[in-house]
């Protein structure tokens, strides 16, 4: 396996979340949705957090303060929420899109090019 095509789980994953953006702006979004993302979520920053270690990435402790702050604050506004009304389906969407970005272009683009630079598989 290449250095390139290990990056592609992350793009593909990352994909999905774009996904689910989609969905949580549709009309008719229910709670499956929200379950779905939550465990999207989890399961993506699991298989991030398994990679960095198995290549022993030096930024592996900042990559998971930004996945733990995700993990708090999207609980959170799942808690505070009961009805998964406009409102809710905004305030996700808008949250989900700016903290892709920051963290796509910021700490994902970091392990990336560590993985592209290293010697590591």
């Amino acid at each position: 396996m290449t250095k390139t095509s290990e990056l592609i789980w992350q793009d593909q994953q990352h994909q999905v979340l774009f996904e689910l953006i989609d969905e949580i702006k549709a009309d008719h979004v229910d709670s499956s949705t929200f379950e779905r993302l939550n465990d999207y979520a989890e399961h993506h920053f699991l298989l991030e957090e398994a990679y960095m270690k198995a290549l022993n990435y030096p930024g592996f402790e900042d990559h998971l303060q930004a996945h733990n702050k995700f993990r708090v604050e999207l609980g959170k506004m799942l808690d505070d929420h009961h009805t998964y009304n406009s409102q809710l389906r905004d305030m996700l969407s808008d949250f989900l899109s700016e903290w892709l970005k920051r963290h796509i272009f910021g700490v994902d683009k970091k392990l990336e090019e560590f993985i592209l630079n290293s010697e590591c598989k």
